[in-house]
């Protein structure tokens, strides 16, 4: 359910990219730095700045005059828990894309203790007993403000929890001289009164309001880090808030945190009282602060358009002041490494002299110094990336894999389309601009674009797909002329691909045949790949057959799960996969272990599910399996419901289970069954 919330919110924030257009304001003159970038300086040029994009006779969105102020979270209250020891223990680690660079995720453990993010609430569990020892539900207390929010990801770093939130409040504002009467009006006016709903004389339901009270909104993203040094007092040890900015992605290197945000405070309307960025840190001050007019940046060509792309960074285990920087611009993307950080922006342009529109792709590169991002350089490309994966840093070298789009306007209603796919490789050293290296060309036959990429240091592997799946190898050594070595050709597509060793490499995707209408899909499929030679070799494919099903690694590869027990020469691999059957009405879920032999054997482990059949065939939809993660010979996976503990070295029986969440919820049957409710009980 989170991956694939995150999924839709990745492809609606893509939405919102591909349909903007770019400014295309001139730079302020004056500005310390030149024409191409710069600090306002003063929150005068910045309004000025702002004010050559709005009419003040036009008439703007609303935009809220007052936004709210956020408290500390306090009343944290766990149970305590043995010291534990100080040995170490084998463990499967976050699914990330770069060595030394940690992405957040919902399950982590250090080997003794599981953190869990499960609904919206935060769990410790032992690894031994599956007792839970902490256990927090995040909510906004405050008798004024009503807020909601819920739990998106979370990092673990020594004795810190950091977690991500997002967080929606409103308050109610009397408004002055204004003659208090109460009066009917249609949902969905807000009130507390929830028993004095009415049903009006057709039947709908109307709600009684105060027509003398407004309603001030807001939102924002918070990030809260918790001490769990102590077990017998845990406590907040810090509390970041940015108002009206969505959470893009973060990283970690180290103990230092980094978050990009996009802010939308100015996209449609210029308001006087509310056009800066604002921010608290609970290290400073638990208010509100508007950030300084010399952290808020101009960038050549304002990079496809208006709002603020906001980067921050702070150091996890300190209460040293968090560091804030604003850019007229956004993202919906990005790629980090050990050196720099890389946000991208999609549009589309329009040649009139060839009547051609393309897609382009803008990439901004900010690199880390002293733990924060500073803007270096921005590259523009033909196409647009996929996802992170498209992307790739590289002794120096910038590499991403983009699929193009462009339509030519030969005549009144005709159109001609094009899509053609590219690896390009840019300067990631040079300041200011980043200089076009080489473009690779000719991946991909008519019509097919980019499925899936997968860079390994001086070797790229790229997946493109419409009918069938050509696997092509990629030789980048030379970064100024790379070259295509070899495609493996295959019915269906690989939607992730991920390096096992040096010459084996296993992709998940879906299995698909070709017929006389166009290619259908009909399961998923586990390929295990020997890439020692230019061609890529299929050694074996395990199919989970179902015309509908699906695997959300697809979109999330944290819910990919890989480990290597130390000494030995094979890897575990878990993929949850759902399954649909009898015409789409039968479904279950479960969690797929293989072991992958370092001399190429595929194996399938074991099925392991949550989901306890009920009679005909019944399901329940919230024992899906998200997350897992391995301790030496065990395995625990995780649904909303419940984690549970399997035996990996005893035939994966299940050895322990713990509820999470009790919950009512439907369950889904075959034809012909009544859904029933089920609630879950310790």
């Amino acid at each position: 359910m989170k991956g694939m919330k995150k999924f839709l919110t990745i492809i609606l924030f893509s939405f919102f990219a591909i349909t903007l257009v770019a400014c295309g304001t001139s730079p302020l003159e004056g500005t310390p730095t030149g024409e191409n970038f710069g600090s306002f300086g003063t929150y005068d040029n910045l309004k000025e700045y702002l004010l050559e994009y709005y009419d003040d006779e036009n008439d703007n969105y609303y935009t809220a005059e007052g936004a709210l102020t956020t408290t500390a979270m306090d009343g944290v209250d766990f149970d305590s828990q043995e010291d534990a020891t100080t040995e170490t223990r084998d463990y499967s680690k976050t699914n990330n894309q770069v060595d030394g660079v940690q992405e957040s995720d919902r399950i982590l453990t250090d080997g003794y203790k599981i953190y869990i993010l499960s609904g919206n609430k935060f769990f410790i569990v032992d690894a031994d007993t599956l007792n839970i020892d902490y256990e927090f539900e995040f909510m906004e207390d405050n008798a004024d403000i009503y807020s909601y929010g819920y739990l998106d990801d979370m990092y673990l770093y020594d004795n810190k929890i950091i977690l991500t939130s997002y967080v929606y409040s409103y308050q109610e504002i009397q408004i002055e001289d204004c003659k208090n009467t109460t009066t009917t009006a249609p949902a969905p006016a807000i009130s507390d009164e929830s028993d004095d709903d009415v049903l009006d004389e057709s039947g709908s339901e109307d709600y009684y309001y105060d027509p003398c009270i407004a309603y001030d909104y807001s939102y924002g993203t918070k990030v809260i880090v918790l001490d769990v040094e102590d077990t017998l007092d845990v406590t907040l040890f810090r509390e970041l808030y940015f108002d009206s900015a969505h959470l893009v992605n973060t990283r970690m290197i180290d103990e230092q945190m980094y978050l990009v945000l996009d802010n939308y405070m100015i996209r449609y309307s210029f308001s006087e009282e509310l056009y800066v960025p604002r921010y608290m840190d609970s290290a400073v001050s638990n208010d509100l602060q508007e950030l300084s007019a010399d952290n808020i940046f101009f960038m050549p060509r304002d990079v496809g358009s208006f709002g603020y792309l906001v980067l921050a960074s702070f150091d996890v285990t300190s209460n040293e002041e968090v560091n804030v920087k604003a850019y007229l611009g956004n993202t919906w993307q990005m790629y980090m490494s050990l050196n720099n950080l890389y946000t991208i922006i999609s549009r589309w342009s329009y040649d009139e002299d060839t009547q051609r529109s393309s897609y382009s792709t803008f990439v901004v590169r900010f690199e880390i110094e002293n733990g924060e991002l500073v803007y270096k350089a921005i590259g523009e490309i033909e196409g647009s990336p996929l996802n992170q994966f498209s992307m790739d840093e590289y002794d120096g070298v910038f590499r991403i894999a983009t699929t193009g789009y462009s339509y030519t306007d030969l005549e009144t209603d005709n159109w001609e389309w094009n899509i053609d796919n590219f690896l390009f490789c840019l300067d990631a050293t040079a300041d200011d601009d980043m200089t076009e290296l080489s473009v690779l060309t000719g991946l991909g036959k008519p019509g097919e674009t980019i499925y899936s990429v997968r860079f390994s240091n001086e070797t790229a592997y790229v997946v493109t797909f419409q009918q069938i799946d050509p696997l092509y190898k990629l030789d980048l050594s030379d970064p100024e002329n790379p070259v295509i070595l070899g495609e493996l050709e295959e019915e269906g597509v690989s939607d992730y691909l991920h390096v096992i060793s040096d010459d084996l490499m296993i992709g998940i995707g879906r299995q698909a045949v070709v017929e006389e209408w166009g290619t259908r899909f009909t399961g998923v499929k586990v390929a295990l790949y020997n890439t020692s030679g230019d061609v890529p070799i299929n050694l074996e494919t395990y199919l989970v057959e179902g015309e509908y099903s699906y695997t959300n690694v697809k979109w999330d590869h944290k819910s990919f799960v890989y480990f290597t027990p130390e000494d030995e020469d094979f890897t575990y691999v878990a993929v949850p996969i759902y399954e649909y059957f009898e015409d789409y009405y039968g479904y279950s879920q479960s969690l797929y272990v293989f072991k992958i032999t370092h001399d190429g054997d595929l194996e399938l482990l074991s099925k392991l599910s949550h989901m306890e059949e009920q009679e005909e065939g019944n399901y329940a939809y919230y024992d899906s399996i998200e997350r897992a993660v391995m301790i030496e010979n065990y395995i625990y996976t995780v649904s909303y419901s419940s984690i549970k503990a399997f035996d990996i070295d005893n035939n994966f029986v299940e050895v322990n289970s713990q509820v999470l969440n009790q919950n009512y919820y439907s369950v889904w049957g075959y034809p012909g069954t009544d859904a029933v409710t089920v609630e879950t009980v310790d």
